[in-house]
């Protein structure tokens, strides 16, 4: 262990660890920026279900409550690659027959990282809605230049995962803090500037290294602490005290900030604060010993969301109407049917566990084939799908000829929403890749896993 340590550099000392979760993910979304999608997909990088959902409730509601104002200002926060916008707009469009909302909607984009607009600037599909959308660097947890209660829709989609969030635990009446501390390989960070750099965020200077955020190597303390004076820390003491020992809790205090500023600025008549995310819906979740409480995607430092501590500071903080169910519930009300993910389907297979990646890639390219046979998109996206490095030769070629002959119109993404009825069918090409009956069925039943996609709303 010693001499491990020896090869390894620190890059700063240890720190509470949202001190330096929202450090390293500046840096990853300052100097990464659109390509940070070639780390991970969200569920509406390029499916478009979870976006039609959204706009559908966002039509009823208005119809249902008749708002009045114009123009109807939408924000949302954290704005990925603006594939949410524009499905969203579209489907808002078609589905707003008389177009009393459609031509009154002022729908503002709002990330604090000028690269991640600068991609959304060039998404075509959002480019059709000009007029109707705006752009505006903006930091969800801090800025304070909009107008007190002047926008009647706010929407968030993965980003209370990646702001500010503390891990407490506790030990016979005793709290302690998680502390954090990078360390990088000597070889990759050798340079005597490159430590500089990192810790003033010299995105420009850090851009011309080799990449180094998958290699940064963190270490973990907990230091005993005391949060009588943090914001609503009898808020997290009353929740910490129904919860085990031992176990570490996600404390998102970025995410407390965004209810204080959605709060702020949403308007009297307004159609409520909407997020997207993952983490434990339940103390149930909670308590469970050894489930995860934070990931780690190409160098970028995500949290499991505490939605029940989440849902307490809301009230806390003045929203009266606080809703929470799974995502998968909400699209699959919408569309009158059970549904899950593409990628949900394959871990479903009976010989998953056994497959080398570049055979688990090939069932799942086979897979998005069969499905094909009975999904159509209304939205033209032929999907990339790139082998894994190290894949050997034979099922390198493979992978490219399967992602070469996908539809266009079929399912865009591992991460895309398949229903019950789609899985049915293709129950037949399924079942030749080694799908058992059972497992389609167990598929739409439901899961008891510790983390899952939360659908939270607010007023």
């Amino acid at each position: 262990m010693a001499r491990l340590e020896s090869q390894l550099l620190p890059l700063g000392d240890f720190k509470p660890s949202n001190e330096w979760q929202t450090h390293v993910n500046a840096i990853f979304y300052g100097i990464k920026g659109p390509a940070i999608h070639h780390h991970f997909q969200t569920y509406v990088s390029r499916d478009y279900r979870l976006a039609h959902a959204l706009a559908d409730a966002f039509l009823h509601d208005i119809k249902k409550r008749g708002l009045a104002e114009d123009p109807i200002h939408v924000q949302e926060w954290g704005v990925g690659n603006g594939n949410l916008a524009a499905r969203f707009l579209s489907r808002l469009k078609s589905s707003d027959t008389d177009q009393t909302v459609y031509p009154r909607i002022h729908y503002t984009l709002c990330d604090y990282s000028e690269e991640i607009l600068n991609g959304v600037r060039a998404n075509p599909n959002l480019q059709e809605h000009e007029g109707r959308y705006f752009l505006k660097p903006m930091n969800a947890e801090t800025q304070d230049d909009f107008e007190p209660h002047s926008v009647h829709k706010i929407i968030s989609n993965e980003i209370w995962d990646d702001l500010a969030t503390s891990v407490l635990l506790k030990n016979d009446g005793m709290l302690y803090e998680e502390y954090l501390q990078p360390l990088l390989p000597r070889n990759i960070s050798n340079v005597p500037p490159f430590v500089e750099q990192f810790t003033a965020k010299n995105l420009d200077a850090l851009k011309n290294h080799p990449p180094f955020l998958e290699q940064i190597v963190w270490e973990r303390s907990f230091q005993r602490t005391d949060i009588t004076d943090w914001p609503y820390g009898e808020v997290i003491l009353k929740h910490l005290n129904r919860l085990a020992d031992e176990i570490p809790f996600p404390i998102n205090t970025g995410a407390f900030q965004t209810l204080e500023r959605a709060k702020h600025i949403l308007a009297e008549n307004n159609l409520g604060y909407t997020s997207f995310d993952y983490g434990m819906l339940s103390d149930h979740e909670l308590n469970l010993r050894g489930r995860p409480y934070y990931k780690l995607y190409g160098g970028q430092y995500t949290s499991m969301v505490n939605f029940p501590l989440i849902a307490e500071v809301a009230q806390a903080a003045g929203f009266d109407d606080v809703q929470l169910e799974l995502q998968h519930d909400f699209v699959g009300r919408n569309l009158s049917e059970k549904v899950l993910s593409a990628l949900e389907l394959v871990q479903m297979h009976p010989r998953i566990s056994q497959m080398e990646p570049w055979d688990a890639d090939l069932l799942m390219l086979q897979t998005l084939q069969a499905l094909n046979a009975s999904y159509r998109s209304p939205y033209k996206s032929k999907m990339d799908y790139p082998a894994l490095p190290g894949t050997p030769k034979r099922q390198r070629k493979q992978i490219a000829e399967l992602a070469k002959n996908l539809s266009a119109t079929g399912v865009p993404d591992t991460v895309a929403y398949i229903t019950a009825s789609e899985v049915a069918g293709a129950a037949g090409r399924l079942k030749k890749l080694g799908y058992g009956e059972r497992d389609l069925k167990r598929a739409f039943d439901g899961t008891n896993q510790p983390i899952a996609f939360g659908h939270m709303t607010l007023r």
